[in-house]
């Protein structure tokens, strides 16, 4: 998939997972997308977190299908997906840049007075140094994505990124509610992405715009040599003329491979000005010639090169990192919502009365376990009749839930002494039971925090390590609106 298929995938996953009751698309029609392009997909083959080939393409074709039938469904479905977008690169940029380089190698680039072509007094030294250090940091960047300087200058994408954010904030009225939510939820899994895209293109762009100015400095040696004659000539403080031809020698030896022209040293010497006077200066062409192939040889082609390594890793890169999303749960929770069939789930509520909102809460998070089509039949355990309970019950199917509260603190005498009772009459009936421990936090919105939440499962997981197949925690957003959470 490319950036665009990425984007496309997770304003989906997001819009999904930030409207769990489905206010902007109903349970019905993501069932519908599902069973539309699953191709036979099962929830049991999503084993990892990771994206698989055939669960990517799965992805990606149920979010084309959902965004074609977007089309003509209700204002604020479209608004909210109009939200959904990530700070990016825009070419006009690029190429406003790339302008502004070309122009700036055009004017910075001199062939001297008086008609003389000055070889040392051009700027082409310091270029070729800037650039050689560059080139090789580039290099670096690009065939050693794990090294310290593959890292650098991402804060760069960060900062452009909050920027156009900050700005495009000041624009919007303040979302609220689900719309809030789900853009929150996109942001948190497009931005990282965005921002390494923008980095990486950000590289690929300034390398061009090196090999623009480059070519400014080139295409100006021939613009200005057209309608006026130059002579070559060389001073130096520094070089004397052996120093002079070694150096020279060496500065244009690779254009002179590259393009088969030779380096004509032995005009050295006559072309050096000393004392004001020179004794025989050279034919310039030549010396241009070797001047413009150096640029295109040491600067234009490593920069170009450069570029295009930049733009065949910047979607591998992309795609790696987004495959890496978490994706199983939200796999699996997309997949049962098809599977199930009318199957009928046995769920042994513990000291609770439940009411509508808590049904609805243990509905969803029976279907996301056991798929969307299974049914959920309810028993209530009293308080302090568990024994009595265990010892008459008898179980209708393999799959059990038992509910207990989550804010009791549990005891092996009681609630561990409970769930092995149960499962031992299971396992009367059933070689291989699947017990689920589902634990309601309806009681806990916005009073404890996520770490006392998460503190809390961890006892009830150790309390039944051993006897349950799986610990579920379900709880309410602090919006009010119910959302079960697979531990």
């Amino acid at each position: 998939m490319d950036w665009n298929d990425w984007q496309r995938v997770l304003k989906w996953r997001a819009l999904e997972e930030g409207d769990a009751d489905g206010v902007l698309v109903n349970a019905e029609r993501r069932r519908e997308a599902t069973a539309h392009t699953r191709a036979g997909l099962a929830s049991e083959e999503i084993t990892g977190d990771g994206l698989e080939e055939r669960s990517e393409s799965f992805l990606d074709k149920r979010a084309e299908w959902l965004e074609r039938e977007a089309v003509g469904w209700r204002g604020e479905l479209i608004r909210v997906l109009e939200l959904l977008c990530v700070p990016q690169g825009c070419w006009s940029w690029a190429f406003a840049g790339w302008a502004l380089a070309l122009l700036t190698g055009y004017w910075f680039t001199d062939l001297g007075q008086a008609g003389e072509f000055n070889l040392l007094a051009l700027p082409l030294v310091g270029l070729l140094a800037w650039n050689a250090v560059v080139i090789i940091l580039g290099l670096l960047c690009e065939l050693m994505p794990t090294s310290a300087v593959a890292g650098r200058g991402g804060w760069v994408a960060e900062f452009l990124a909050h920027g156009i954010s900050r700005m495009g904030k000041a624009t919007k009225e303040v979302e609220s509610g689900v719309a809030e939510t789900v853009r929150s939820r996109y942001e948190e899994l497009a931005w990282p992405l965005a921002w390494r895209r923008l980095q990486m293109r950000l590289r690929m762009w300034l390398h061009v715009a090196a090999a623009l100015l480059a070519i400014g400095g080139a295409v100006a040696l021939y613009a200005r040599g057209w309608s006026h004659e130059y002579r070559a000539v060389w001073e130096s403080t520094l070089l004397g003329e052996k120093d002079a031809s070694a150096f020279f020698e060496t500065l244009f030896k690779p254009a002179s491979k590259v393009l088969r022209v030779p380096v004509p040293l032995d005009q050295i010497t006559g072309m050096h000005r000393t004392s004001g006077k020179v004794e025989k200066p050279a034919p310039a062409l030549p010396w241009i010639n070797l001047y413009a192939g150096t640029l295109l040889v040491l600067i234009v082609l490593p920069r170009l090169l450069l570029a295009g390594l930049g733009a065949a890793r910047c979607g591998r890169v992309v795609s790696q990192t987004a495959r890496a999303l978490s994706w199983g749960s939200y796999l699996r929770t997309l997949l049962r919502a098809v599977e199930g069939g009318s199957e009928r789930i046995q769920v042994l509520v513990h000291a609770i009365e439940p009411t509508a909102t808590h049904r609805e809460l243990w509905d969803r998070g029976v279907r996301e376990r056991f798929g969307g089509m299974a049914r959920a039949e309810y028993v209530r355990i009293p308080a302090g009749e568990e024994d009595e309970f265990a010892a008459v019950w008898q179980p209708v199917c393999a799959n059990l839930v038992m509910l207990f509260n989550m804010a009791t603190t549990p005891e092996a005498e009681v609630q561990r002494r409970l769930v092995s009772d149960v499962r031992q009459r299971l396992l009367t009936k059933h070689a291989e039971p699947e017990l689920i421990v589902l634990l309601d936090g309806t009681s806990l919105a916005g009073r404890w925090s996520p770490e006392k939440i998460a503190g809390r499962e961890q006892l009830w997981s150790q309390m039944v390590e051993g006897l349950a197949s799986e610990v579920i925690v379900a709880v309410l957003k602090e919006s009010g609106r119910a959302k079960p959470l697979v531990s």
